[in-house]
């Protein structure tokens, strides 16, 4: 600890705390506060914020930038190169925002591309052992469960849960708040605040989600519950259902919804099934 004096007053600084067998380049920035754990190691140009803690073997890798307040447990990889023959070597980024948890022997890798790096949000839990492949985007408070398995370039939206064992192809999009059962699959889209389970498919509406959602009021639950029953029960093709949601509803939750399925998909939209692990093709 030491303190800074200026005009403004007085204030408490506190060091960072690394352990005498971690291997931090003088080229990384270690944020204030923060803790470096035995035989962690931090690359040249990779940035550790403050109070965040590596566990002991954490590694973190050239062109990484972890946020405050964060956790990274033992074994860990963040920022490693892609696992993709397109890449060549490029000096490309991983970001984790802040708050974020990372446990035992998860695996992030950095971007294939220069410009737009590999991105977890703000508070995101990633349990042990789940993969995040390079030029993935995880939104706010996304939630990995163990041993869920994400290819290049996967979308996950904000406070979406990818149950344990999940797989998902390389492309695919998980809307905001949706849930992911346990051992599934997906190679197609997973649209906003429903739960896909098994192969391709959604079942229902994420009801628990959406009423533990701090940022969807009741008012907007009834309007998507509704919109829901427009998309998948009411014999509609997916063109007239969008053309009467962007008509019947005022609620931006389900103009998020349409905004999802009007946007281009490389993989196409998972298939209804009205229960679970029935086959979906």
């Amino acid at each position: 600890m030491f303190y800074v004096f200026c005009g403004l007053g007085t204030f408490v600084c506190m060091a960072p705390k690394i352990h005498a067998t971690a291997l931090v380049d003088p080229a990384a920035e270690i944020g204030e506060g923060a803790e470096i754990g035995p035989y962690a190691i931090v690359e040249a140009g990779a940035s550790v914020g403050a109070r965040t803690r590596l566990w002991a073997h954490a590694y973190v890798c050239s062109g990484t930038k972890i946020g405050d307040d964060c956790a990274v447990h033992m074994g860990a990889v963040v920022g490693h190169a892609p696992q993709d023959f397109s890449y060549k070597g490029e000096p490309t980024g991983t970001v984790v925002g802040h708050g974020v948890t990372v446990r035992e022997n998860v695996t992030i890798h950095r971007a294939t591309k220069a410009g737009h790096p590999t991105t977890v949000g703000d508070g995101c839990y990633l349990m042990a052992g789940s993969h995040v492949a390079h030029d993935c985007q995880l939104g706010k408070g996304v939630i990995l469960a163990n041993g869920a398995q994400l290819a290049g370039h996967v979308e996950i939206g904000g406070g979406a849960i990818v149950s344990g064992n999940v797989v998902i192809h390389q492309f695919v999009r998980v809307g905001r708040l949706a849930i992911l059962s346990g051992g599934s699959r997906f190679g197609m889209d997973v649209p906003p605040y429903l739960i896909g389970d098994g192969t391709n498919a959604v079942t229902s509406l994420n009801a628990v989600g959406l009423r533990r959602s701090k940022e969807i009021a009741e008012t907007e639950r009834h309007q998507i519950k509704a919109a829901y029953k427009l998309l998948y029960r009411s014999g509609l093709d997916l063109k007239e259902a969008l053309a009467r949601m962007k008509s019947e509803f005022d609620s931006p939750a389900v103009q998020a919804w349409v905004a999802f399925f009007e946007h281009p998909t490389k993989r196409g939209f998972c298939h209804y099934k009205a229960s679970r692990r029935e086959s979906a093709d």
